[in-house]
């Protein structure tokens, strides 16, 4: 009997390794390639329609910061501050500000601007010792001290962001590395644009996915209620349409399928990664920079 359970947990050790193997997949076995069949995507703040001070303030410090420069110093910034936050090995040092405000003082404000947003999209909004951090809540804290007011930030999940929005009894908006589309301009009103993102699919480094109809048959991995679920849900079925120029300068409309694909959603991209490297899925389809900062933190 007791070669018998011997011999069991030798064979239970050998499959829980094999396991681990088959499962150990590191973010450096994993490349963001852009898609010829992909175009790029214009990120705005949604802010609650009938607010139009809000508006022209969160315009005021969206194209100054872009015009200096300013922007981009923040996107470099907490690009870098969120690799810091998910290292595990003490090898990434703390990013220097260089004379950027990372904290804002709202003094005695009472009246609230509610942020809208979804943590796992790095640098725009992270989580970082305790705090939802990143360009988007900076753009809307420098909102906040300008109109002498402060800022709640409500951490939730993606797709209910607009709607949210839409219902909040005061002054709210929608920072979440959220494209400006004509549906989602239905619920609010966009400020100008502060970021171009194009999309990118994450898969093995070794047989890389460069387009979307080679997600044919595909599992692919996307966050619920992002351009990518869109996409990925109309390739499928009757095709995903964009607008492009020919040779001769005419604009055309291209349709793309995927047919067969099978898209799965999840809440955050961190949960898609596990499953792209356990092999659960063949590929997510999301934003380059917040791709590229994933696939660059620790394992």
């Amino acid at each position: 009997m007791k070669k018998f359970l011997a011999l069991a947990l030798a064979v239970l050790m050998i499959l829980t390794t094999l396991a681990f193997a088959s499962c150990g997949k590191k973010n450096a076995d994993f490349v963001a390639t852009d898609a010829a069949d992909l175009l790029k995507e214009d990120f705005g703040i949604g802010v609650k329609k009938g607010s139009p001070e809000l508006l022209a303030a969160v315009n005021a410090v969206v194209d100054k910061w872009v015009a200096d420069g300013t922007m981009a110093k923040y996107e470099d910034y907490y690009t870098k501050l969120s690799e810091f936050a998910e290292d595990t090995t003490g090898d990434v040092a703390k990013p220097d500000a260089n004379g950027l405000k990372v904290t804002w003082d709202f003094g005695a404000a009472t009246e609230a601007i509610t942020v809208y947003t979804e943590s796992g999209f790095a640098p725009f909004e992270f989580v970082y010792d305790g705090a939802v951090v990143g360009l988007d809540i900076a753009i809307m804290s420098e909102v906040a001290v300008n109109m002498g007011k402060k800022i709640v930030v409500k951490d939730v999940v993606f797709d209910t962001i607009p709607t949210s929005v839409q219902n909040d009894a005061g002054l709210a908006v929608a920072a979440a590395g959220l494209t400006i589309t004509a549906e989602r301009a239905e619920k609010m009103d966009f400020s100008n644009v502060y970021y171009s993102s194009t999309l990118v699919i994450v898969s093995a480094k070794k047989d890389p996915i460069t387009s979307v109809k080679d997600l044919a048959g595909k599992k692919v991995g996307v966050q619920q209620g992002t351009s990518g679920d869109i996409i990925i849900t109309a390739a499928k079925g009757d095709g995903y349409s964009y607008k492009t120029e020919n040779d001769a300068g005419e604009e055309i409309t291209v349709t793309v399928k995927a047919e067969g694909a099978e898209p799965k959603q999840y809440e955050k991209y961190a949960m898609a990664l596990a499953d792209l490297k356990a092999g659960r899925i063949d590929a997510i389809l999301m934003d380059k920079l917040p791709a590229l900062t994933m696939l660059s933190a620790a394992d």
